[in-house]
């Protein structure tokens, strides 16, 4: 997908190494993400911890159909099960430090 510069004036754009500096959340997603032993190829993880740190943002607490619906992107290796633990645990820890 390309945008032009111009496309995106008015919005804000993250990229997740930028996002992990920034936003605790990120961090929290990510150490999710290796406990639960989530990447393989790595062809998905930038969009799916973007997608994930997202969708805690709205849902402190989601569910599996949650998950399900709010995370579009693709994963190659079809980790869904890992991912759906790892955005769990990443929400767990959230709200324990909140």
């Amino acid at each position: 997908l390309r945008v032009a510069q111009a496309g995106v004036h008015d919005l804000q754009v993250a990229a997740v190494q930028l996002a992990a500096q920034h936003a605790a959340g990120v961090g929290q997603v990510q150490q999710a993400w290796q406990e639960e032993e989530v990447p393989q190829c790595g062809y998905c993880q930038s969009g799916m911890i973007m997608a994930v740190t997202a969708l805690l943002d709205g849902n402190p607490n989601p569910g599996d159909r949650d998950i399900d619906n709010s995370i579009t992107n693709i994963c190659r290796c079809g980790t869904y099960n890992r991912i759906r633990r790892a955005v769990q645990r990443a929400a767990k820890k959230l709200h324990a430090r909140a």
